[in-house]
């Protein structure tokens, strides 16, 4: 079987979207405490957590900002996977990073409308990976998703087989 695929993988927006919604409703549950709802507790209190509120929703959205970067998959015939990271470079265009080979963490989530990769290079850094249908294509999110799957089953039976020998 051939599962030679390479993908280019976009910031989701629904993912996008989903993350903003919450910071929304952060930033109005923050202005209901600061505004008094909440009146049995103490005024630092009540600060204090409008405060925290805010600072999270802050946090979250900076780093969802940094990590929206466009991903190059391409996953060999073998099950060999490369990934190759690209970021947003100013007007001027997009900068890329060398790829490098990575192999599939076990941790991975391959469900039909979600993947979560987790990818491990030699110097085990990890990179996850979000994959949503609107990431990709339709017909490259369904190659992905077979291609991971199949290397999750060869990887399986492997070590089904190194267990059995010992």
């Amino acid at each position: 079987m051939s599962i030679a695929v390479s993908a280019v993988v976009q910031p989701s927006r629904r993912l996008f979207l989903l993350v903003g919604g919450m910071l929304v409703i952060l930033f109005f549950i923050a202005g209901l405490i600061a505004s008094g709802r909440m009146e049995t507790l103490p005024i630092a209190a009540r600060i204090a957590l409008t405060v925290m509120c805010i600072a999270v929703a802050l946090h979250v959205f900076f780093h969802v900002m940094w990590r929206r970067k466009i991903y190059v998959i391409h996953i060999s015939g073998t099950g060999q996977i490369r990934i190759l990271q690209r970021q947003k470079n100013g007007p001027s265009g997009y900068d890329s990073v060398e790829g490098e080979v990575v192999h599939l963490l076990p941790v991975s989530t391959l469900w039909s409308g979600l993947l979560l990769l987790h990818l491990q290079n030699d110097q085990q850094q990890t990179v996850v990976v979000t994959i949503l249908p609107d990431s990709v294509s339709p017909a490259s999110f369904k190659a992905v998703l077979l291609a991971c799957r199949w290397i999750v089953s060869r990887h399986a039976d492997t070590e089904i087989q190194r267990q059995g020998g010992d």
